[in-house]
Protein backbone atom coordinates (compact mmCIF):
# COMPACT_ATOMS: atom_id res chain seq x y z
CA UNK A 1 0.00 0.00 0.00
CA UNK A 2 1.27 3.86 -1.11
CA UNK A 3 0.84 6.97 0.52
CA UNK A 4 -1.84 7.47 -2.24
CA UNK A 5 -4.06 4.46 -0.55
CA UNK A 6 -4.56 6.52 2.76
CA UNK A 7 -7.36 8.83 3.67
CA UNK A 8 -8.81 9.94 6.55
CA UNK A 9 -11.81 12.59 6.40
CA UNK A 10 -14.45 13.94 9.09
CA UNK A 11 -18.27 13.08 9.09
CA UNK A 12 -20.80 14.53 11.79
CA UNK A 13 -22.66 11.91 13.22
CA UNK A 14 -25.36 12.61 15.91
CA UNK A 15 -23.44 12.47 19.30
CA UNK A 16 -19.82 13.38 17.81
CA UNK A 17 -17.72 13.91 14.64
CA UNK A 18 -16.17 10.92 13.14
CA UNK A 19 -12.64 10.62 11.58
CA UNK A 20 -12.72 7.99 9.29
CA UNK A 21 -9.19 6.28 8.34
CA UNK A 22 -7.96 4.21 5.75
CA UNK A 23 -4.42 2.65 4.81
CA UNK A 24 -1.64 2.85 6.68
CA UNK A 25 -0.66 5.15 9.60
CA UNK A 26 2.59 6.09 9.84
CA UNK A 27 5.62 8.15 9.48
CA UNK A 28 4.44 9.72 5.87
CA UNK A 29 0.50 9.89 6.48
CA UNK A 30 0.59 10.63 10.61
CA UNK A 31 0.69 14.74 9.61
CA UNK A 32 -2.62 14.16 7.59
CA UNK A 33 -4.32 12.94 9.91
CA UNK A 34 -3.14 15.06 13.07
CA UNK A 35 -4.07 17.42 11.56
CA UNK A 36 -7.76 16.03 10.41
CA UNK A 37 -7.83 15.33 14.73
CA UNK A 38 -6.99 18.76 15.79
CA UNK A 39 -9.44 19.84 13.38
CA UNK A 40 -12.29 17.64 14.60
CA UNK A 41 -11.48 18.57 18.24
CA UNK A 42 -11.58 22.28 17.54
CA UNK A 43 -15.08 22.35 16.32
CA UNK A 44 -15.91 21.51 20.16
CA UNK A 45 -17.92 18.13 19.65
CA UNK A 46 -16.77 14.89 20.90
CA UNK A 47 -14.29 12.58 18.63
CA UNK A 48 -14.77 9.02 17.00
CA UNK A 49 -12.20 7.33 15.20
CA UNK A 50 -13.00 4.60 12.91
CA UNK A 51 -10.10 2.46 12.31
CA UNK A 52 -12.00 -0.14 10.36
CA UNK A 53 -9.94 0.67 7.04
CA UNK A 54 -6.57 1.03 9.02
CA UNK A 55 -4.20 -1.53 7.72
CA UNK A 56 -1.11 -1.21 9.91
CA UNK A 57 -0.38 1.72 12.38
CA UNK A 58 3.28 2.37 13.81
CA UNK A 59 4.32 4.06 16.67
CA UNK A 60 4.25 7.65 15.46
CA UNK A 61 0.20 6.46 14.46
CA UNK A 62 -0.47 5.37 18.34
CA UNK A 63 1.44 8.63 19.30
CA UNK A 64 -0.71 11.03 17.10
CA UNK A 65 -3.79 8.93 19.04
CA UNK A 66 -2.49 9.59 22.24
CA UNK A 67 -1.86 13.69 21.66
CA UNK A 68 -5.64 13.27 20.27
CA UNK A 69 -6.50 12.00 23.28
CA UNK A 70 -5.06 14.73 25.64
CA UNK A 71 -6.10 17.15 23.33
CA UNK A 72 -9.44 16.26 23.64
CA UNK A 73 -9.67 16.00 27.30
CA UNK A 74 -8.15 19.45 27.87
CA UNK A 75 -11.14 20.83 25.64
CA UNK A 76 -13.16 18.82 28.06
CA UNK A 77 -14.51 16.53 24.98
CA UNK A 78 -14.42 12.81 24.49
CA UNK A 79 -11.92 10.88 21.75
CA UNK A 80 -12.27 6.90 20.77
CA UNK A 81 -11.32 4.97 18.70
CA UNK A 82 -13.83 1.75 16.82
CA UNK A 83 -13.50 -0.69 14.17
CA UNK A 84 -9.45 -1.46 14.95
CA UNK A 85 -9.25 -5.17 13.63
CA UNK A 86 -6.45 -7.60 13.59
CA UNK A 87 -3.06 -5.95 14.11
CA UNK A 88 -3.91 -2.52 14.40
CA UNK A 89 -6.31 -3.31 17.36
CA UNK A 90 -3.46 -5.59 18.83
CA UNK A 91 -1.07 -2.85 18.43
CA UNK A 92 -3.68 -0.48 20.43
CA UNK A 93 -4.02 -3.55 22.99
CA UNK A 94 -0.39 -4.08 23.84
CA UNK A 95 0.39 0.01 24.10
CA UNK A 96 -2.69 0.38 26.36
CA UNK A 97 -4.17 2.83 23.86
CA UNK A 98 -7.45 0.41 23.32
CA UNK A 99 -8.12 0.93 27.25
CA UNK A 100 -7.39 4.27 27.16
CA UNK A 101 -9.54 5.33 24.59
CA UNK A 102 -11.78 2.56 25.16
CA UNK A 103 -11.41 0.78 21.80
CA UNK A 104 -14.13 -1.22 20.12
CA UNK A 105 -12.79 -3.66 18.15
CA UNK A 106 -14.69 -5.72 15.59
Amino acid sequence: MDDQDFAVERKSEPDATAVLVRGDVDLTTVAQLTEELQSAIADRRDVVIDLAGVTFIDSTGVRALVEAYRSARQASLQLSVRGARHWVARVLEVTGVATMLSAQSS
